[in-house]
């Protein structure tokens, strides 16, 4: 957040549990959410995909929002973005048609987003939530999480 302009800064909307994603469109902000909104959300398309996208990746296995969204759009695949860090993600939002998601540091209340993802992951998926398998992309069927992909070319 202290790289971001103050634009952008009023552009990162800070969300409580009392506030639905469902049916929200982009409209160019970030909404910073918490692992229950992500759940409810999740469970209303039949198939979705969360990409966790970090601006400055370099790794194989992190692909551009637009390819992105194509790709799911093809597959029939509901594409959520949550992203690692602000600087540099509102130059791309437009990529992607639902709203561009982070971590919410104020629920968490911690800003390492190493932990913000440990935190938020293992309360997204339970029990099935493994330390060791990180991964770009989290795929689910009607809100239930069925497996994790290191590359987008991978989702079925």
């Amino acid at each position: 957040m202290r790289d971001l302009t103050d634009e952008q800064k009023n552009n990162v909307c800070w969300t409580t549990d009392s506030i639905s994603l469902i049916g929200m469109k982009n409209d160019n902000r970030i909404y910073a959410i918490n692992a229950h909104q992500m759940k409810e959300l999740l469970k209303t398309n039949e198939k979705a995909v969360i990409y966790q996208w970090s601006p400055h990746c370099s790794s194989e296995n992190c692909t551009s929002l637009g390819l992105t969204q194509s790709y799911c759009d093809e597959k029939g695949i509901e594409l959520y973005v949550v992203i690692d860090y602000y600087a540099d993600a509102f130059s791309q939002i437009e990529s992607i048609k639902n709203p561009l998601l982070s971590i919410s540091e104020r629920h968490y209340n911690t800003e390492l987003a190493q932990e913000l993802r440990e935190i938020f992951y293992k309360e997204l998926l339970g029990d099935k939530y493994d330390k060791k398998n990180y991964s770009r992309f989290y795929y689910f069927e009607n809100g239930d999480f069925l497996k994790t992909y290191n590359s987008i070319n991978n989702l079925q």
